[in-house]
């Protein structure tokens, strides 16, 4: 059985019920009822991601002997968390590093008041996956929210009504926009000035004042992407090797309800969402066929490779493609490494945080794209080309296709270090270093870009996460405020 996450408790708890035990969800959104002093970063498997010193505190607790957290720390006993209720500490625990820990707090006597989460990060991350209340929970301070605020109750819709997205919020953030008298709500995804959506295990919420019979959406679900709605029946196109990218790629159908949510399992994006209020739309989506990438080309004997690289090319390829994308290409006389690493945004360039950046396909900031594979023509990034044969026909490689791992940069004394730690396909390791010395002619200056990024700071203002560089802020999209 599924737990609820209370994002969305606003819409389905009764006001006034107290529960005996309450599980709080951290791992695609703030619960609802939850406030945070610095908000998280981002937000995946772990939990909420917390870079920074944060408090999170819930009101409504009451008779309370225990809280149990389930977190993850990624550097061993230097950072901690101190859970207190009515101002009383049940205790301060120093994280070791590991994932999915459970740290219990107890109290002799039963405690009520607000009950407080003080995270102390020194360095790294800190990740809050769940909190389990053993007491009291009044779930009255949940306010009660109107779904169908801001909706003009006496709107015509057009049939279908089609929503598009027109500007741009960020990415890996929670968002809410109403177009044509559509409320779009999404736990955690990415809206740009083209299309917007939802991010692997997130929700995204559709309302409107009249009850929707279906919805079709025109755009983009990851390979192997999968979903369930809330109401009505939902069918999608589908890959287990490749993306898929065109017009009507999913459907609901038979809604008949005002609000309708999707969990989506991979990525989706929208270019275009058509509603339709009076009848089912004649939509025939049949799953996908098999793609055209194929992991095939990728040697099954397995090798274990350790290269240190002599060069690196860095091209911002954000004003390409429309999002922030830097290509690397670090090359060594054995190998050359192509990698696709989805960076912060500032002043619509590209940068590189310091940090560790893991290797998968969720498309979020500060993560490299495992590959998808390749086929006759071409290798999709992230991965190893090895073995050059230069023939009459052009010259041919062996490719191993990145799919998890990691990609650390490291800003250190002269230049940044960038070390890589990952696994292809068919298994084989990839362990691989570069020194960028400051002022080293290559394209696009890496090291000045990963300075940039060291020197801003982020700010909570408003309740909105904002960047400030150099005394100009920015949103987490990257525009100027």
């Amino acid at each position: 059985m599924k737990k609820l996450n209370l994002l969305f408790a606003a819409l389905l708890v009764c006001a006034g019920q107290v529960l005996a035990e309450a599980t709080f969800d951290f791992s695609t959104s703030l619960p609802q009822g939850w406030t945070a002093t610095v908000s998280p970063h981002g937000y995946e498997d772990r939990g909420a991601q917390f870079i920074e010193n944060s408090e999170l505190s819930l009101p409504g607790v009451s008779e309370v002997k225990q809280v149990t957290i389930l977190c993850s720390a990624n550097e061993d006993n230097v950072n901690s968390i101190e859970v207190t209720v009515g101002g009383v500490s049940l205790g301060k625990k120093q994280l070791p590093k590991a994932n999915d820990q459970t740290q219990t707090f107890e109290s002799s006597t039963a405690l009520e008041g607000e009950l407080k989460i003080l995270i102390t990060r020194t360095k790294k991350s800190v990740w809050i996956k769940t909190v389990t209340i053993d007491g009291k929970f009044d779930s009255s301070v949940i306010p009660e929210v109107d779904p169908t605020e801001g909706l003009d109750g006496e709107y015509v819709y057009d049939e279908p009504t089609t929503v598009v997205s027109t500007d741009s919020l960020g990415s890996k953030i929670p968002y809410t926009f109403i177009y044509n008298n559509v409320k779009v709500i999404a736990s955690m995804g990415t809206k740009t000035a083209t299309y917007f959506g939802a991010n692997a295990g997130s929700v995204i919420t559709f309302v409107t004042t009249r009850k929707m019979k279906a919805l079709v959406v025109d755009g983009f679900l990851r390979k192997g992407f999968s979903a369930e709605s809330t109401a009505g029946k939902i069918v999608y196109k589908y890959s287990s090797d490749v993306d898929i990218e065109e017009d009507a790629v999913l459907a609901v159908t038979d809604i008949d309800t005002n609000i309708v949510s999707l969990t989506c399992d991979k990525q989706l994006r929208c270019h275009a969402l058509r509603i339709y209020f009076e009848a089912n739309p004649e939509v025939d989506i049949e799953p996908g066929e098999e793609g055209q990438f194929s992991y095939y080309y990728e040697p099954k004997e397995t090798k274990a490779f350790v290269l240190k690289f002599d060069s690196l090319t860095y091209v911002d390829m954000t004003e390409n493609l429309g999002y922030a994308c830097t290509s690397l290409l670090f090359t060594s006389g054995e190998a050359e490494l192509s990698l696709a690493v989805f960076a912060s945004t500032i002043d619509g360039e590209s940068i590189l945080p310091v940090g560790t950046y893991p290797i998968n396909d969720s498309y979020a900031a500060n993560t490299v794209q495992a590959s998808p594979g390749g086929d006759e023509y071409i290798d999709y990034p992230s991965y190893l080309a090895t073995d050059f044969e230069q023939t009459e026909e052009g010259e041919f490689y062996n490719p191993y296709y990145l799919v998890s791992g990691t990609v650390e940069v490291l800003q250190v004394e002269g230049g940044v270090y960038f070390g890589i730690d990952a696994t292809s396909y068919n298994g084989s390791t990839i362990k691989g270093e570069y020194m960028c010395a400051k002022g080293e002619p290559i394209v696009g200056d890496a090291v000045e870009r990963v300075s940039v990024s060291v020197k801003a700071r982020k700010v909570l203002r408003d309740g909105r996460l904002m960047i400030e560089r150099n005394g100009t802020m920015y949103n987490v999209g990257g525009q100027k405020q």
